[in-house]
């Protein structure tokens, strides 16, 4: 990636006395497509307002293309904004839709024309002029709105959970055009969503966020193999976190002592006896019929859910302690209450400092 275009510095903002965003820092890369994650309520969106200029900042800064933007209303703000409702004007049809804008800053009507024109067909909707937002269907009506956002020429398009009110199947579909046309156009897009799976299909990068601060910022990899956090490990995808003590550090590999028993797992330079977390994604588990040597952890089968092209299967210790494990469907199957053992290469063993 370039240069960043945007620089955001200690961003804090408060509703009646109450932190939503703490002291936030990021920088965005010129081009990019980064997706903010993170649950209901962790401060997104007031991010992302904030950036568009609907939110004013309690205090820090806020740069886009060079320009200090903090205290700029959103109109002198090279930025437009993609709403989950869309915010279409359902009386007008959708060139009307798509030239508002341009209408509103008094362009000449040929320059419109062109304008919207290239807009619709950068979104694939030419032909659909005339057409009224009430006989649009829920992905044509997004494309509209991303074409009037488009149609301003923003160096950056904003997008808050555009694709939240579509059925699962458009809205998979529309992930890919959405990726698809960033590409094509070049900008700079930043998505909010709570959907992980989404900002894995999508995204350059991944913020994720938890309470209000960015938890980690990294490619949809460096986030899903490499957790920064407890948080970050267990809100994407699954995991098993076991809370462990370094017992033995053996040059690149440690001995841990978990409740479910001991482990191996990366030194990540942790002294002996300190307490961490270990992160074991549930296709990093393998599992055995004997005991694996530097593991002491046994199992009894409990589940085994077929998501069609996965098995999942769930195993639980004699304390009740519970352990995921995947396979792909077709492989050998194990049978519920079937006594394993369980191991992992202690590189896909994740080790996260509390």
């Amino acid at each position: 990636m370039g240069e960043n275009i945007i620089e955001i510095a200690g961003l804090r903002k408060s509703f009646d006395h109450v932190e939503v965003v703490k002291g936030v820092d990021m920088q965005v890369h010129q081009g990019e497509f980064l997706t903010l994650l993170g649950p209901s309520g962790c401060g997104k969106t007031t991010t992302l307002r904030m950036i568009a200029g609907f939110e004013e900042a309690d205090s820090g800064h806020i740069t886009i293309d060079g320009q200090e933007v903090t205290a700029l209303p959103p109109y002198k703000r090279a930025v437009n904004t993609v709403f989950q409702s869309y915010a279409l004007f359902p009386l007008m049809n959708v060139y009307d839709n798509v030239a508002y804008g341009l209408t509103v800053k008094r362009l000449p009507k040929a320059e419109i024309r062109e304008k919207v024109t290239q807009a619709l067909r950068t979104v694939q909707l030419e032909g659909f002029e005339k057409r009224r937002i009430s006989q649009m269907s829920g992905g044509q009506c997004q494309r509209v709105a991303i074409a009037r956002a488009l149609v301003n020429g923003p160096k950056v398009l904003l997008l808050d959970e555009p694709l939240g009110a579509l059925d699962l199947k458009l809205r998979k579909q529309m992930q890919l055009e959405l990726k698809r046309l960033q590409k094509q156009l070049g900008i700079t897009f930043i998505y909010v969503t709570h959907d992980q799976e989404e900002a894995m299909t999508m995204s350059d990068r991944i913020a994720v966020m938890c309470a209000g601060e960015i938890q980690q910022i990294g490619t949809p990899s460096e986030i899903y193999n490499a957790p920064a956090t407890r948080f970050v490990a267990d809100f994407i995808g699954e995991s098993n976190i076991l809370p462990a003590t370094a017992a033995a550090v053996r040059g690149d590999t440690c001995v841990y002592t978990t409740p479910m028993g001991q482990v191996l797992g990366a030194a990540a330079h942790v002294p002996e006896g300190e307490t961490v977390y270990l992160c074991v994604r549930p296709e990093a588990v393998c599992v055995s019929a004997e005991p694996v040597s530097g593991f002491g952890i046994q199992i009894r089968v409990t589940d085994n859910i077929c998501t069609g092209n996965l098995i999942k299967s769930i195993g639980v210790d004699a304390d009740g302690h519970e352990l995921r494990f995947s396979r792909l469907a077709g492989a050998d199957g194990f049978s519920c209450g079937e006594t394993l053992y369980p191991y992992w290469d202690s590189a896909a063993c994740t080790v996260m400092r509390k």
